[in-house]
């Protein structure tokens, strides 16, 4: 009895890490096997993945996106963010999971800009009558980063919340069932302290979500995916009441193996997005997720597209439509080194006139446009399996038919990735 109370209140404090979504749904036994198969290193009764990741250690031009020919400043940048994944196997049936990542932001010269984040998730996933999957979970995730294409510089942002998910799971691996969720989204610039913060008083909400996922499996790795979502917009500040919304999501599409030869996912679907405000212009139309990666001997090609509405931080605006299109070559020119290359092409549309502050003036902006381009080049040496250490160059350019958003931006510098 004693060591039942014990595992009982272990399972009570470690939730489950698994973000509950119906595109990334791992069936119980393949996640399962996953895990005893990369969890090497045993700490106790937990199997850890230990990862580091090293990014954007090199010197930005344009560290707050400031306006084409204005007063820019560049410095000298780096991200450091350690990360150790534990996972409790109790039989064959309970998955019990937790994920500890801190990170650090550093910055040479605009030490106010520096930043320590902790993010936390712990998970519980059962397997019950050898078909039935309930899962549970609780996050607090933080970052300071450029969460949307909007944002003219890093933000700390917050996401607080738990999820749970039922599944009924077949022997060859096809999936139906039901998740939801509530999630609290914070944000705050950490390089000002004044009170009345406009990242966090345009964007601060709590989102109500509930899905209904059907994965059915196609090929040995490959899946057919269709999801019906609904949810629920509700913001924090009174002044921002008025941004309060609905929306429903059907998507459907392709996910292949997470190894392989082609790797990734399409993901195309359609959202209505429905404002509380009479006044206020609604949304309707296709959203995309799409991230495919193949490879063809020393070829390999990488494409992108995302398009979907996102909150505005801009006080006089409401949303914008935010598309993205990517295409990426890697030419692997020994088993040890390959050479990369992105492009990427983006728009932001706003639907409705918003007011901009510029030169001490007032501009009403009718449809404002932002234009974004994105390309970036450099080799990969492979340091050790599929760990390489790559060097970049990045240029950003951003243009408008709002005045003050006109946007240049390189980047010259370093970073780890475990894809090789």
């Amino acid at each position: 009895m004693k060591k039942f109370f014990c595992y009982a209140a272990f399972l009570l404090v470690v939730l489950s890490g698994v973000r509950l979504s119906g595109q990334s749904y791992r069936n119980f036994r393949e996640e399962y096997d996953n895990i005893k198969e990369r969890a090497r290193l045993r700490l106790g009764p937990l199997r850890v993945i230990p990862v580091f990741r090293l990014s954007e250690v090199g010197r930005d031009s344009n560290v707050y996106f400031r306006e084409e020919g204005g007063e820019v400043i560049p410095d000298f940048t780096a991200t450091l963010s350690p990360e150790a994944r534990g996972y409790w196997l109790v039989g064959s049936s309970v998955i019990v999971s937790v994920t500890e990542n801190p990170e650090y932001l550093f910055y040479a010269k605009e030490k106010e800009l520096r930043a320590f984040t902790n993010s936390f998730s712990t998970g519980l996933r059962l397997l019950v009558l050898r078909s039935f999957s309930l899962a549970a979970d609780y996050h607090i995730l933080s970052h300071v980063r450029r969460a949307t294409s909007e944002l003219d510089r890093r933000i700390r942002d917050t996401a607080t919340g738990a999820g749970a998910g039922f599944f009924f799971e077949t022997p060859r691996g096809t999936a139906v069932g039901f998740t939801g969720s509530i999630e609290d989204f914070r944000y705050k610039d950490v390089a000002s302290d004044a009170p009345d913060d406009i990242y966090a008083t345009s964007l601060d909400r709590r989102e109500t979500a509930a899905a209904f996922d059907l994965y059915y499996r196609v090929f040995s790795q490959s899946f057919f995916f269709t999801t019906v979502g609904w949810t629920r917009y509700e913001f924090v500040f009174p002044e921002s009441a008025w941004r309060d919304a609905r929306s429903l999501e059907v998507s459907g599409g392709f996910r292949f193996p997470f190894l392989g030869r082609a790797r990734g996912m399409i993901s195309l679907g359609w959202k209505s997005f429905k404002p509380d405000s009479a006044e206020r212009k609604p949304f309707s139309g296709l959203v995309a997720a799409t991230d495919v990666s193949l490879r063809f001997g020393r070829l390999g090609i990488n494409l992108g597209y995302a398009r979907d509405n996102a909150f505005s931080y801009n006080e006089s605006a409401y949303y914008y439509v935010d598309g993205r299109a990517r295409a990426g070559l890697s030419f692997y020119v020994a088993p040890f080194l390959r050479i990369d290359g992105n492009l990427q092409f983006g728009t932001m549309a706003y639907p409705e006139p918003q007011e901009v502050w510029y030169g001490g003036e007032v501009f009403v902006i009718d449809r404002r446009e932002d234009v974004n381009r994105t390309f970036s080049v450099g080799p990969v040496v492979r340091v050790v399996g599929t760990v390489g250490l790559g060097l970049t160059y990045n240029f950003y350019k951003r243009t408008s038919n709002a005045p003050g958003f006109n946007v240049r931006r390189n980047f010259v510098g370093a970073f780890l990735t475990y894809e090789f």
